[in-house]
Parts: C-alpha cells; sequence; structure tokens
C-alpha cells in the first residue's frame, strides 16, 4: 500500500511541475510573439514626414517666439518625496529625494517641479549638491533654498531644468539620467 501512495505521490510531483514548465514555456512564447509584432509593426508602418510646406515651419518658429521668456523660477517648497525609477529594473525599488517646486514670472502663473534624488554621498558633483549650490544654501540644509531663485534652461522637450553654473566638471551619472525628465510644468 505505501509503494502505491509513493508512485501516486511522484505522479502528482511530476504533473505540478509539468504544468509549471508549460506555463512558463507558453509565458515566454507570449512575450516573444508580442515582442516581434511590436518589431513587425514597426517596420511597416508608413514613414510620417514633418510638415509638407514651409509655412508651416516659419508658423511653428513664430508661435515659439511669442512664447513667455522665462530664465528662473522661485523655490516655493522643498518636500522629501520617493520616487519609482523611469525605466529598467528601477521601476521596481523607490529612490529617496527632494522636490522643488517653483514658481515661473509669466503671466498665467505657471509652476515647475523638479525631483532630485539624494545622493548614496557628498561628492560635490551629484546633482543635488549642484541644485544645493545654485540655492545658495549648504546640501545639509535644503529647506533653507525656499525663496531663492534658481536659473532655469527650456529643455528641447519643452520642459525646464535648473542650468549649472560650471559646465566643465558636469558630468552625467545616473542622478542627473533620472533626471532628464524630472521637470512637470503645470498651470495654478
Amino acid at each position: 500500500m505505501v509503494e502505491v501512495e509513493l508512485v501516486l505521490l511522484a505522479l502528482a510531483v511530476v504533473f505540478v511541475g509539468g504544468a509549471v514548465a508549460m506555463l512558463g514555456a507558453t509565458a515566454i512564447a507570449a512575450w516573444t510573439t508580442a515582442r516581434l509584432a511590436a518589431t513587425l509593426s514597426t517596420l511597416v508602418r508608413p514613414v510620417v514626414l514633418g510638415p509638407t510646406d514651409i509655412r508651416d515651419v516659419e508658423l511653428r518658429v513664430a508661435g515659439l517666439r511669442a512664447l513667455d521668456h522665462v530664465d528662473s523660477g522661485v523655490v516655493t517648497n522643498v518636500a522629501p518625496e520617493r520616487r519609482r525609477g523611469a525605466s529598467g529594473l528601477a521601476r521596481f525599488s523607490r529612490r529617496d529625494g527632494v522636490r522643488f517646486d517653483l514658481a515661473l514670472a509669466t503671466p498665467d502663473d505657471r509652476t515647475a517641479t523638479v525631483w532630485v534624488p539624494v545622493p548614496e554621498a557628498l561628492t560635490g558633483g551629484s546633482r543635488f549638491e549642484r541644485v544645493a549650490a545654485a540655492c545658495d544654501v549648504v546640501p545639509e540644509e535644503i529647506s533653507d533654498a525656499v525663496g531663492a531663485e534658481l536659473p532655469l534652461v527650456r529643455g528641447s522637450d519643452g520642459g525646464w531644468r535648473v542650468e549649472s553654473g560650471d559646465a566643465s566638471r558636469h558630468r552625467r551619472g545616473d542622478d542627473d539620467a533620472a533626471l532628464g525628465r524630472a521637470f512637470e510644468t503645470e498651470r495654478a
């Protein structure tokens, strides 16, 4: 009787193991099929050219010239905030950082928000330390940045970034890569 129970238990283990293996193979096949379909749809999608008339380009450039010129913002709030990463494995973890709310001098009272991750060590070259230096405060007293004026530059994507004063020391680390898309412009 004991041998029959052992055989049935072994068959159950083999059945469950086979079911898990089949589920895994099905998931891998589905993921591969989805990636292949996305790649193929990109290849067969028609190419969309830019504006067909030079007047469209000229009108767009004239509209850009009419935009409000903003070269600085005043820090209205400094708050600790944890955010998830933008891509890859960083999406599954949260990083500690500081959110700066900036008031922009525009007729419609726009605000810009920037999130800066807190570095593991103060090295003098992190984004956090550069923003603190631009606010003329030491990193240990970042809450004193409220009321400070930060120099801003409009990026090519339409967002804002804090202009760094010393471009020769500027290096692209993971702090800067995470902040490339950190500004959000809102209307108050």
